[in-house]
C-alpha cells in the first residue's frame, strides 16, 4: 500500500512546486503627456471624407478640430486598461518578445447629471503597434485622430461677423450676441459677445433654426467654448414634435469661469431619444439664457468661441 502512495505523494508535491513558482511580473510603461493632445484632430481631408452638404473653409475647419481632451481610455492587446487623466504613466504587461496593439481613445466629461468622463464617441481610436521589454517607458508621439465619416455639424457657430441665434422673445428682451464679434486678444481672434449692463438683468438666445435630429441611432453632443465675468448661463432645448408642440428642457448650469475659457460637453443623446418618443425625427433648437450677477460690480460679459452641434451614426466605435 505504501508503494502505491508514493507516486501520488510525488505527484503532488510536484504541482505544488509549480503552482508556487513565482511569475514575473515586472512592467513596462506608457507614458502620454497632455501636450500630445492639444492639436490632435487631422480635418485636413474632412471635406472629403465627411461628404455633407456643406464645405468648411479653413476657419471653420480649425473651430470643428478645437478640443479640449483630459482624459483617455487605453487598450492593450483588446483589453481595457480603463481611464487616465492626463498626463498619464500606464503600467504595461505586454507580450513580451511580440507585438502589442495600443489602442487610444480621448474622453470628454460630461456634466449632464454628475460629472462623467466617457469615450469622445465621434472620432476613430488611434492604434500603434510596439515590441516592448520590461520596465522600459514608451511614448507615441504625432497622436492623429480623424472623424468618423458619418459626423456632421447641424450647427457650428463660429461668431466671424454673423451668428446662428437670436433673441428668444424681442418683447421681453432683445438682447442678442453682436452681430460682429469683439477681438479676443488671447485667442487672437474675434469671438461672440453679450454684455448686460445699464438695466440689462438677462439674455435669453436661441438658434435661428430648427435643428432636425434622429431619435435612435445616434450620437449628439452639443459643444460650447465660453468665459464669463460677472455672470452665469443655464442651457436648454426647446423641443417641436406633432405630439408635444414646443417644449423647453433645462439642461446645465453653466457657472462663472472670471474671464477663464472653458469648453463643456453636454451629451444630448438620451434627451433627443426620450423627448422624440415614437417619431423617427424631432427638431430642436439651443437655447442659451444668462443672468447678471449684480449690478453693483459692474457690466456682467459673456464669450463665446465657439458653438457646435456634433451627431454621428451609431455604432460609436
Amino acid at each position: 500500500m505504501k508503494n502505491f502512495y508514493l507516486p501520488i505523494f510525488l505527484l503532488a508535491i510536484l504541482v505544488l512546486s509549480f503552482s508556487c513558482k513565482k511569475q514575473d511580473i515586472t512592467p513596462a510603461f506608457l507614458i502620454l503627456l497632455a501636450e500630445d493632445f492639444k492639436d490632435c484632430i487631422d480635418v485636413s481631408d474632412f471635406n472629403s471624407t465627411n461628404p455633407g452638404s456643406i464645405t468648411y473653409e479653413a476657419k471653420h475647419l480649425e473651430a470643428i478640430k478645437q478640443q479640449n481632451f483630459r482624459d483617455v481610455l487605453v487598450s492593450l492587446n483588446g483589453t481595457e486598461l480603463g481611464y487616465w487623466t492626463l498626463p498619464c504613466t500606464i503600467p504595461l504587461m505586454p507580450n513580451y518578445g511580440g507585438i502589442n496593439r495600443i489602442r487610444i481613445i480621448p474622453c470628454v466629461r460630461t456634466p449632464n447629471t454628475t460629472i462623467t468622463t466617457l469615450p469622445y464617441y465621434f472620432v476613430k481610436a488611434y492604434s500603434d503597434s510596439l515590441e516592448m521589454t520590461r520596465t522600459t517607458e514608451y511614448t507615441i508621439s504625432n497622436i492623429k485622430f480623424k472623424y468618423d465619416p458619418t459626423v456632421d455639424f447641424p450647427l457650428l457657430d463660429i461668431f466671424d461677423g454673423s451668428t446662428e441665434f437670436q433673441a428668444r422673445d424681442t418683447f421681453i428682451s432683445a438682447i442678442t450676441f453682436e452681430s460682429i464679434g469683439r477681438y479676443d486678444t488671447e485667442l487672437k481672434k474675434e469671438v461672440g459677445t453679450i454684455i448686460l449692463s445699464g438695466s440689462d438683468k438677462f439674455f435669453d438666445v436661441e438658434s435661428t433654426k430648427a435643428i432636425t435630429l434622429h431619435g435612435s441611432g445616434e450620437r449628439q453632443f452639443w459643444e460650447i467654448s465660453y468665459k464669463t465675468i460677472n455672470g452665469q448661463m443655464t442651457t436648454h432645448l426647446s423641443f417641436e414634435n406633432s405630439v408635444m408642440g414646443v417644449t423647453n428642457q433645462d439642461m446645465i448650469v453653466l457657472p462663472a469661469t472670471q474671464g477663464v475659457w472653458k469648453k463643456v460637453y453636454i451629451d444630448i443623446t438620451d434627451i433627443i431619444r426620450q423627448a422624440s418618443y415614437t417619431a423617427p425625427t424631432i427638431s430642436i433648437r439651443l437655447r442659451i439664457t444668462g443672468l447678471r450677477n449684480n449690478s453693483n460690480i459692474g457690466d456682467s460679459e459673456f464669450y463665446f468661441e465657439n458653438i457646435k452641434l456634433i451627431t454621428m451614426d451609431a455604432p460609436y466605435f
